[in-house]
């Protein structure tokens, strides 16, 4: 009877422990061009349901701060739950504007956060407009970002310091907007593990090779952020690397 009481006891703390592994938040920066859909994303992490279509109004701007060093104020980092086959986690996020201007305000989001978990979103307008590099740039800043340590400005101290060896867990590349782009055949590649053989994906492989050179995980995914489709799956999926 003793041995049961055991086991039934250690199968109690092994739940408590499971349990409380959602509950233990994950700092997420999601970042990626003006347009392609972060603040749409951000809403459907906060209340799940069909997010009405976004205009020029609803844009996300930063004002600007500070005496001595320029910089922009960061909105509030707020606290979402997210549920996949079973599986729950508890992220912490914030909505920064997509312009260039901000970018540098990403990689200050991410070292004094300490962000584990990378998310760049990106949408199909390059393959819209050839000329159209504003996905490649945004991802591109911050891959040549985390290979050089750069520094921002704006840092406190202790950001300062944790700067000189940052780099997240993973990167989630969440191609956007898959309403639109993702004809019958590639949803059938997606559903068979291959969504990165998509074209959209093609302009993002050198990017993606130096993150792998860096030893940073990349995952890729494809979501509907304004109907909320594959948007929990493919985070809970992404923190698995």
């Amino acid at each position: 009877m003793a041995g049961s009481a055991e086991i039934v006891m250690a199968h109690g703390i092994w739940q408590v422990l499971l349990r409380s592994k959602t509950f233990v938040p994950n700092h997420v920066g999601v970042y990626g061009a003006s347009e392609t859909g972060k603040t749409t994303l951000d809403r459907q992490l906060t209340t799940v349901g069909e997010i009405k279509e976004l205009g020029e109004e609803d844009r996300t701007h930063h004002p600007k701060t500070g005496l001595f060093v320029e910089k922009y104020r960061l909105p509030k980092a707020t606290s979402k739950r997210i549920k996949s086959t079973g599986l729950e986690k508890t992220i912490i996020s914030r909505d920064l504007g997509g312009h260039i201007e901000y970018h540098s305000s990403w990689l200050r989001d991410m070292i004094e956060r300490n962000v584990g978990t990378v998310v760049v979103v990106v949408d199909h307008r390059h393959l819209i407009d050839s000329k159209n590099v504003d996905n490649q740039t945004a991802l591109g800043y911050l891959v040549n970002a985390l290979g050089r340590r750069t520094k921002p400005k704006g840092l406190s101290l202790r950001g300062r310091w944790r700067a000189r060896k940052y780099s997240p867990k993973r990167l989630i590349l969440l191609a956007n907007k898959a309403d639109e782009w993702m004809t019958p055949e590639y949803y059938v590649e997606w559903e068979q593990g291959f969504v990165a053989r998509h074209p959209i994906f093609d302009v993002f492989r050198e990017e993606l090779y130096k993150l792998h050179e860096m030893h940073i995980p990349v995952r890729i995914d494809a979501i509907s952020a304004r109907y909320g489709w594959n948007v929990e799956d493919a985070l809970i999926r992404g923190f698995e690397l």
